[in-house]
């Protein structure tokens, strides 16, 4: 028999974010997330705050074999006029069963707080992990994404969840040159627009960006899916999560005349490999292994690139492109990996300029309760 439990304790927390290293034991595709820094998220994630969520584990015969949680966030819901719950850190056996039983408790307590659909996987927010992988199960992900096992979307359709939305990533060889249409208009932008391309050599350079950074993001992604700005509070603790992970290189920002930032970029070293050697614990030696990524730039995470929107359609995105095109072939990088990008929002097709391979797609179901 199946049950399903709610998460009510420390030790159930941990249960929670155990489970999937037992589950994906092997799989060398699985990125581990760090215990320390899921358990953070939510405990103290400042975006749990305006939202109303619970944690599940399905046991059977005493053993865990499915988590899930449920959130209600009630910001999002006010700023897109809806009335949805959604279902994130789900994981699963291969058992229609199991994830019927955590899927529906998640439907009922859904329906008992009066929404009408429900949606996911998602996070608290946008800056949670988000979809469910649908193509891609032979690729070593950022770990900003989330891997599942290619039974998940079949198991979801099963149970009546429709496609809402996909998201799409590529994969770029790095060293690549620069296209000429990029390098060619990048210093007539900057005298017709009097904007500057600022670039850093230190990370103390960084950081009285840093909330600016996060302000200009707020007002680039807008209107992006699910998307609500971020509060000054969410954006110390974005800051804090990972400012110190930042290679001063990798983040490129377009300021006008007023130092005010107009567009954007942000790059990592993939930090996949280190993740799963470290396994989910930083001590005692995962530190070193991420702490040595940092300076690895054969792989590259493209995280987070955006031109306000008093901006578009300007042409300044190739100031960032073409300086971390550039980047890329000093510091000798082998691949770019592009962050997920919804498949109908045209800055995506940019891409495609690189010679991008696609290679990841996720998907966020949809169903009405």
């Amino acid at each position: 028999m199946i049950t399903v439990e709610e998460v009510k304790t420390k030790k159930d927390l941990r249960a929670f974010v155990r489970f999937p290293r037992k589950l994906y034991r092997g799989n060398p595709y699985y990125v581990p997330a760090l215990e320390g820094g899921e358990i953070k998220d939510f405990t103290e994630n400042p975006t749990a705050k305006f939202c109303e969520y619970k944690l599940w584990l399905a046991w059977h015969n005493g053993n865990i074999v499915g988590r899930i949680a449920g959130i209600i966030n009630q910001k999002c819901n006010e700023h897109w006029r809806q009335q949805r719950v959604r279902f994130g850190w789900i994981d699963f056996i291969d058992d229609l069963e199991v994830a019927r039983a955590l899927i529906n408790t998640v439907e009922q307590w859904g329906r008992e707080n009066g929404m009408k659909e429900i949606h996911g996987p998602c996070g608290f927010s946008n800056m949670d992990k988000q979809g469910m992988l649908v193509e891609g199960f032979e690729e070593l992900i950022p770990i900003a994404g989330v891997y599942n096992y290619s039974y998940y979307p079949e198991i979801l359709e099963q149970l009546g969840y429709a496609k809402d939305v996909d998201w799409i990533q590529y994969e770029m060889n790095a060293s690549q040159p620069v296209p000429d249409s990029v390098e060619r208009i990048s210093d007539m932008i900057c005298k017709r627009y009097h904007v500057t391309l600022k670039t850093f050599k230190k990370n103390k350079e960084i950081l009285p960006y840093a909330h600016k950074f996060f302000h200009a993001l707020n007002s680039s992604f807008k209107d992006i899916y699910n998307f609500i700005p971020l509060t000054d509070e969410e954006i110390d603790y974005q800051i804090k999560k990972y400012f110190p992970l930042l290679r001063p290189d990798l983040m490129n920002l377009v300021v006008d005349q007023n130092d005010d930032i107009v567009g954007f970029a942000l790059c990592m070293p993939s930090f996949t490999k280190a993740f799963q050697k470290a396994n989910g614990k930083l001590f005692p030696f995962g530190w070193y292994h991420i702490l040595k990524a940092i300076n690895n730039y054969e792989v590259i995470d493209l995280y987070f690139n955006g031109v306000h929107p008093d901006w578009q359609r300007t042409g300044i995105h190739a100031l960032y492109h073409n300086e971390l095109n550039q980047t890329y072939i000093n510091r000798k990088a082998r691949l770019a990996v592009s962050t997920q990008q919804l498949e109908n929002n045209p800055a995506a097709k940019v891409w495609a300029k690189y010679n991008g391979r696609q290679h990841i797609r996720r998907r966020c179901y949809l169903k009405e309760l």
